[in-house]
């Protein structure tokens, strides 16, 4: 009788871990693994709504990708991200540097520059939509006061693109300015010191010693400032909404329109699904070239 009780209170306590994180389990599943799998299986219907529709096989991912509008949306997100990154990135890179220097005040400057990390995608396009506007912006003011004329930048089809990246780097650096200080404020002092030593002068302590051991964290912040820019939607649906002429129109954005705005949900979803696969291939790539540098 003994051993027959002892067995269920073992079994039991084999199964308390699995208890314990099948809550979380749980909750990752409904609000993430189910919705994928449901939008999978909707992207291969013509679904208005919540109604799931007849059977449309790839029509909805050629429709959203291989159309010309397609083609375009998923230039400018290249553009978009591409854009951002090379502004973020040394911005970023190079506050980090300057900030890792004993400066005076200079715990203030890191708390003014993390600013537009905090402030929400909605504000932030709100804010740059005004310093933009041609009309009654500070901007266009400054440059009346100057005897020049301010050109509407968020309606023109040349300039729309580079406001949009301007206002996404301005929202995306502090991000990079974080990482890369955390990654710095690791390094030991010794290395620069026996560098110095050895007669390697700034600019070669910088390429040999400080961001080699910094390299990985940039590979993050990369990843990370992709990913975010990629799927954002808030910036371009309030700044131009993806005009003029489509100009700004993105991936993300007509993923929310195709939904929210007129009710396709088989086209929104293959748009998602599309984007998922973008974001996992891209994650993967970045997997792959930071296992090689470590097996470098």
């Amino acid at each position: 009788m003994t051993a027959i009780a002892v067995r269920p209170v073992r079994t039991l306590s084999r199964l308390r871990p699995y208890l314990w994180f099948a809550p979380a389990l749980i909750i990752v599943v409904a609000v993430s693994f189910w919705p994928l799998a449901h939008a999978l299986v909707q992207s291969f219907h013509r679904s208005n709504y919540l109604d799931l529709g007849t059977f449309t096989g790839l029509s909805n991912f050629e429709r959203f990708l291989l159309s010309e509008a397609g083609r375009a949306r998923a230039w400018n997100s290249f553009v978009l991200v591409a854009g951002t990154l090379a502004l973020a990135m040394p911005l970023g890179f190079v506050l980090a540097l300057l900030l890792n220097l004993p400066l005076r005040g200079r715990n203030l400057i890191r708390t003014l520059l993390i600013v537009p990390w905090l402030v929400s995608n909605t504000v932030a396009a709100l804010l740059w939509a005004w310093l933009l506007n041609a009309q009654f912006g500070p901007i266009a003011d400054l440059t009346s006061r100057l005897g020049m004329t301010m050109p509407n930048l968020l309606t023109s089809s040349i300039w729309a693109m580079p406001a949009l990246i301007l206002c996404n780097a301005w929202g995306s650096y502090p991000l990079v300015m974080v990482f890369t200080l955390s990654a710095l404020q690791t390094i030991p002092k010794e290395i620069h010191e026996a560098a110095r030593m050895d007669g390697a002068r700034r600019w070669q302590r910088f390429v040999s010693v400080t961001f080699p051991l910094v390299r990985n964290t940039t590979l993050v912040t990369v990843v990370l400032t992709t990913l975010h820019c990629f799927n954002g939607v808030t910036i371009v649906l309030i700044m131009t909404g993806g005009g003029p002429l489509d100009a700004t129109d993105v991936m993300a954005l007509r993923v929310f329109e195709e939904g929210f705005k007129f009710h396709r949900m088989g086209l929104a979803s293959a748009g998602a699904v599309i984007i998922f696969a973008i974001n996992v291939l891209f994650t993967v790539a970045y997997m792959r070239v930071l296992k090689n540098e470590h097996g470098a």
